[in-house]
């Protein structure tokens, strides 16, 4: 590679398990966070392209709080819309391939059967609907020079994810109460990370879905996480999406499935 590879967000959970194995692949990288390149500023994302000329983009940068976002939407759109936007510009302006994480959430759960790469989105709260204005306009600026990745349920060793947060819970609480009726794929993130430098050697382009295989619910995954981590006798008793109230909305069966040949799921 005669010029370097951008990877936008490395101190992120993905971020972390890319630049690990970029690093160890001998792979000429750049790794900016926030603080090197602000990917709402277009000023800013120029500036770092115009002084590192690089070939191929890794965005891993999201705003992921899905709650979150609901009272913080203009945050959220920046960062998961008016980001990748910038990006893509500079891409096509310095003839740049942008691999580009996306999610789940851009579809609402209610086909029933687990989501294609070309099936139409419809995005329920404001954190798919940012993440998904991301795809569009990513596809827009630069049709034949992206590459869309969409995962769900991502866990990992660095940074806040649902098998931490249980773990913790754990340790305090005798009785924990998780929800039943969410469907997914929890995607480990080196296996996501691995996933996304093969397509970058593959010279994959259009949108791919990427998870471990397996489907679950959030509490059956909370139940596995008790029983393989903790030294306690802890319960794990299924609720509802309703009963738990949170400020944003999410897919029921956001299940997405691996249909294109040239890239097959991880095994659980």
């Amino acid at each position: 590679m005669d010029k370097p590879l951008l990877l936008v967000g490395y101190k992120g959970m993905l971020g972390t398990e890319l630049m690990r194995i970029l690093t160890e692949s001998g792979t000429w990288t750049v790794p900016v966070d926030v603080d090197e390149m602000d990917v709402t500023s277009s000023e800013a994302v120029i500036e770092t392209f115009a002084n590192h000329r690089p070939s191929i983009v890794i965005n891993a940068s999201a705003f992921t709080d899905v709650d979150g976002c609901e009272s913080k939407a203009d945050a959220a759109h920046r960062v998961n819309a008016l980001g990748p936007e910038n990006l893509a510009r500079a891409a096509a302006d310095n003839g740049s391939v942008l691999v580009h994480v996306s999610t789940d959430y851009v579809f609402d759960g209610t086909k029933g059967i687990p989501y294609k790469e070309d099936d139409s989105m419809n995005p329920l709260g404001v954190y798919g609907q940012s993440k998904a204005d991301g795809e569009k306009r990513v596809r827009e600026i630069i049709p034949e020079n992206h590459c869309i990745v969409r995962t769900q349920w991502l866990y990992g060793l660095h940074g806040k994810n649902f098998v931490d947060t249980i773990m913790r819970l754990a340790q305090s609480n005798d009785v924990l109460r998780i929800v039943n009726d969410q469907y997914g794929s929890p995607t480990y993130a080196p296996d996501l990370a691995d996933a996304l430098v093969k397509l970058v050697g593959m010279r994959g382009r259009g949108t791919f879905h990427v998870t471990n295989s397996g489907l679950t619910t959030w509490c059956d995954f909370a139940r596995r996480i008790v029983e393989r981590s903790s030294r306690r006798k802890v319960v794990v008793e299924s609720m509802s999406t309703e009963e738990l109230q949170r400020p944003a909305p999410r897919p029921l069966y956001g299940s997405i499935k691996v249909a294109k040949p040239s890239l097959k799921p991880f095994p659980a």
